[in-house]
């Protein structure tokens, strides 16, 4: 959005583009939403806290009121929950009820931590069932801010719009996300992570197209799947299997199915670490600066321009589809939709992305 854009209705439509995304790629998590709160719950809120809830916070709250999480998970950037309006009240007077005893305890000490302000309102929680750490919206300057256990208190985001849209961007222009929050998968729900290692194994990032399939254990398509450097070792251990023995033969497809997985995901990691880094490798044109401004200031880079990315796409079926998403996309989406269509690009210049790309993009749209 425009800088001089209303923060409420940045909110509203950053919040929109999430819910969409949720719709379509992640519907457990899209499930997991509340419907929005009415004004004279959010009234009721204020009165109780005694303090006005800033407008762009009122925006989010009417549009969804919390979430329920998957598996113990929520699903805003960076792991947190959005919380219910009932946890909101619980954290914020709990805070406050330290902060007083804090203040007693520390009534000649002038440098004492501030541990909370009327003006400081919790969003967002741990979890969907822990409120111990969170972030919350300060009143007074806009910005969002994390708390701890542990007292510590500290800067986030530059605003509750510039943290959605952020968050927007990155599920709708994956490899481009900035930082180390990258989306994921677990169990078809929206994930941040990567997650502990007790749940790695089961989190799948997300690259903004379908999950990729590892190569069927096939001699052929495992062989396709191999880096060039290694054909030659496979071809000469393939010629030696006795092919009238099974168990020698499963041994063989078995550990190289093993290794082709491996490359795959090594592929993956090298092409999203080399977006995530610098995806100006060829800039093009300049955005105007109207559309420049809708990024915000943590992925504020300048887009390919459209010509750019049409010549990288290569195939006059994926072309086509780039096309008709340009067209029907609205202006304040330009920015995300060129990351999203640089991101493909980039991936179809390894021959194994260009068949995935092409097969996702074919098989998905195919019956528009």
């Amino acid at each position: 959005m425009a800088p001089d854009t209303p923060t409420d209705a940045r909110v509203t439509q950053a919040w929109n583009r999430i819910a969409e995304w949720l719709a379509e790629y992640a519907p457990p998590s899209y499930a997991a939403l509340k419907p929005g709160a009415s004004d004279n719950e959010i009234a009721a809120l204020e009165e109780t806290l005694g303090v006005s809830v800033p407008e762009e916070l009122k925006a989010l709250w009417r549009l969804s009121a919390g979430e329920n999480g998957v598996n113990g998970s929520g699903l805003m950037m960076g792991g947190w929950a959005l919380m219910p309006l009932s946890a909101v009240v619980d954290v914020h007077q709990r805070q406050m009820r330290f902060q007083e005893v804090d203040c007693e305890d520390n009534t000649e000490d002038e440098d004492a931590l501030v541990l909370w302000k009327p003006s400081w309102i919790p969003f967002c929680s741990s979890s969907p069932d822990e409120t111990v750490h969170g972030l919350y919206l300060n009143g007074r300057t806009g910005e969002v801010c994390r708390w701890t256990r542990f007292r510590e208190r500290e800067r986030e985001y530059e605003s509750l719009p510039a943290y959605l849209e952020l968050m927007a961007v990155s599920l709708e222009a994956p490899l481009a996300a900035a930082g180390p929050e990258k989306p994921g998968m677990m169990g078809g729900a929206l994930v941040w992570g990567p997650l502990d290692e007790e749940r790695g194994d089961h989190w799948v990032r997300y690259l903004g197209q379908a999950p990729l399939r590892h190569p069927a254990k096939t001699l052929g398509a495992i062989r396709e799947a191999l880096p060039g450097d290694e054909c030659e070792e496979f071809d000469e251990q393939r010629d030696a299997v006795d092919l009238a023995d099974p168990e020698a033969v499963a041994a063989f497809r078995d550990h190289w199915w093993q290794r082709a997985v491996q490359a795959q995901e090594e592929l993956e990691h090298d092409v999203a670490a080399a977006l995530g880094g610098n995806i100006m490798v060829r800039p093009g044109r300049k955005l105007a600066p109207k559309y420049t401004a809708t990024l915000p200031p943590g992925i504020r880079h300048l887009p390919p321009s459209m010509d750019d990315i049409r010549i990288a796409l290569r195939h006059e079926s994926v072309r086509t589809r780039f096309d008709r998403d340009f067209m029907d996309a609205v202006p304040p989406h330009y920015p995300a939709l060129l990351l999203r269509w640089w991101d493909i690009a980039r991936l179809m210049a390894d021959p194994r992305g260009d068949r995935a790309v092409r097969a996702v993009v074919n098989g998905r749209h195919a019956s528009d």
